[in-house]
């Protein structure tokens, strides 16, 4: 159960990032996008819990860490039915979100900070785009 539980939180904290750096760049008022997104349809726990962080660019006190869970999934459970079936979402997700912010030194940060991961991430493609 944890684990389903879990899968659905790294694919939110990331979809979070992911729409509050397309609203930053539409022009949008971030907070407005937090106040009317986060009740919404479209909201999630995550995105209530995390885009405020995100926001304001602050990651501590950290509610979940990367570190920690980074080793949440490594400890995951790993039977013959969990390793067979695919996930492409949550793997998408730990190639361009936890396993970056672990490398870019932000371990002890809040997982909201994958927001850091990912607009530099854009920014990267937009001037290779150029």
């Amino acid at each position: 159960m944890k684990f389903v539980a879990n899968h659905l939180v790294a694919i939110h904290n990331v979809a979070t990032a992911e729409a509050m750096i397309l609203a930053e760049r539409a022009g949008l008022d971030p907070k407005l996008v937090v106040e009317m997104v986060g009740p919404g349809a479209g909201g999630s726990r995550m995105f209530q819990m995390r885009a405020p962080m995100m926001v304001e660019g602050k990651y501590e006190p950290a509610t979940m860490k990367v570190s920690t869970w980074k080793r949440t999934w490594r400890s995951s459970p790993s039977s013959p039915t969990m390793s067979a079936v695919e996930t492409p979402m949550f793997t998408l997700t730990q190639a361009r979100s936890t396993r970056k912010a672990m490398t870019m030194g932000l371990g002890d940060q809040d997982t909201a900070s994958v927001f850091e991961v990912l607009k530099l991430s854009i920014v990267k493609a937009s001037k290779a785009a150029v």
